[in-house]
Order: structure tokens, then sequence, then C-alpha cells
């Protein structure tokens, strides 16, 4: 029987290709891995957050609810991720996000009884993105072409693609301008920002790349294999993506590797892996 894993997305990019790009890794499983929503729902992670959450509802809060509205339907999938980007304002706080996301999961009124409680904890997940989706794509040379790219990229060489750096003097030359497509402040930390500038160095076209096309192309056909291979290793929130989707159907880790304490998969969590 055919296992469904329903994705719930907060990105364009990801609501156009995280799925068949998580299709091609578990090519030879009966999986099926369906959007659920028309639109991504709105990612809570784009501030710095702190913990606990500020009184009154949050993004966090709707974020949660999109998997309690997934997962209590009838024709509910039989597993439930939800995916988002960390995002650089919390890539040195993770341990805030992911609590915030337990406590808006045990205030919810979807876990009043045991049975539940245990539907969430079984068959429910929430991973994240480090920094950003676009991290990963720097780990295949070719995936930077799918999304644009005219030069090659410039890494620190002894950081791994979560902890992205980019070396590049071209790129780090510039003055900072506000607002402008590539050249903020926190740039050299930035996936997305180094990829603009790598679309368009000369600033001619600015706002070149599009999440919706060269990161929608980059990502459906993305080579995972050669992500995880990428020297220095460390991708431990992705190690902890694909190690709960090979559990959930039932198989060992595609890419065996040490997955992220956060979000690794836990027996008695209010999650699969929270």
């Amino acid at each position: 029987m055919t296992t469904r894993i329903g994705l719930i997305t907060t990105g364009d990019c990801e609501q156009r290709a995280l799925a068949p790009s998580l299709a091609r890794v578990f090519a030879d499983q009966d999986v099926q891995f369906e959007l659920c929503f028309a639109r991504p729902v709105h990612s809570f992670t784009s501030n710095r957050l702190s913990h606990p959450a500020p009184p009154g509802r949050t993004y966090v809060d709707d974020f949660v609810a999109a998997i309690v509205a997934t997962i209590s339907q009838r024709n509910a999938p039989d597993f439930v991720f939800a995916v988002d980007d960390l995002e650089l304002a919390n890539a040195a706080t993770p341990h805030h996000v992911v609590a915030l996301v337990r406590d808006a999961v045990l205030a919810s009124p979807a876990r009043a009884t045991h049975r539940e409680a245990q539907r969430f904890q079984d068959r429910c997940s929430v991973h994240f993105l480090c920094p950003m989706v676009e991290a990963y794509f720097f780990g295949e040379p070719a995936a930077l072409l799918r999304a644009g790219a005219t030069r090659p990229a410039e890494l620190d060489a002894t950081r791994h693609l979560e902890a992205f750096t980019s070396v590049d003097p071209s790129f780090l030359a510039s003055p900072s301008v506000r607002d402008h497509p590539w050249r903020s402040e926190d740039r050299k930390l930035h996936p997305k920002r180094y990829l603009k500038f790598l679309n368009d160095p000369t600033e001619e076209n600015m706002g070149r790349y599009r999440e919706t096309r060269q990161g929608r192309d980059a990502l459906a056909t993305l080579d995972w294999a050669q992500v995880f291979m990428y020297e220095p290793t460390g991708i431990a929130f992705a190690s902890s993506l694909f190690d709960d989707l090979a559990d959930a159907l039932g198989i060992a880790s595609p890419f065996p590797g040490t997955c992220h304490p956060l979000t690794e998969r836990r027996p008695n969590g209010v999650l699969r892996n929270l």
C-alpha cells in the first residue's frame, strides 16, 4: 500500500519543488509526496524568535494549526511533515524555535485526549532547512547552474553548508545597501543573497533570481547524494529530515549521518521529532 506523506511548506521554492525533490530520493519506495495546501503557509521564522512567545496568537500558532488541520481531516495522509527555513535570524538559537513549536503543539485543543496526542506523536513532524533551502544548492554545482548562477561559488572551505559562509571577494567588497537584492550587511552568511549575486554580479538585471523559477529548477532535481558528500560534512538538520522520512517508510536513511539533536526522532516527544 502506498504511503502518503503530506508536506506543509512555507516558501515558494519548496511549495513547487520539495515534493519532486524528495520523490527522487525515495523513487524505489511505494510513497507519494503530496502538498497539504495549495499555497505555502506563513513562515514563522522570518524574524528573530525568543522563548517563551509573547502574549497572543503568533505565526507559530498558525503553523501548528496547519498541521492540526491536515492530520485531523478525514482523508489525512499517513504522515505530515511541516518544513520551514530556519533563517539567519534564528540560526544561532534554533532551540528557541523548537521550543515555540513544542509549546504551540502542547497548547493545541486537538491534543485533548491520549489518542489524539498519540496521533501527533506518531504521524507528525516539523523540520527546518538551515539557514534556508538555497544553502543546499551549493552542494551541487549543476544545481547552481539550474538556479541561474553565472560564475562558480567561493565558500569557506572549513564550514559545512548549514554553516554557510561566502568568501567571494567580489561579493563581499561592495558597500552594504539596505533593501538591495544582495548587498546586505549579513550577506556573507546568506545563501539566497549570494545566489542572487551569482545570477547577476554586474547588477544589470537585479532581482533575476526567483524562487518560483530558478529556485524551483534547482530543488526539483537536486542531487541530495552529492549535497551530503559535500566537505566538510555536518548538515545535521537535513540529516534529521531524511532520517525521519526513512523511518516513516520503514527503511534505513539514504544518507546516514548525525542528526541534529533538536530535530532528531524521539520516542516520547510531542511530535515524531520534537
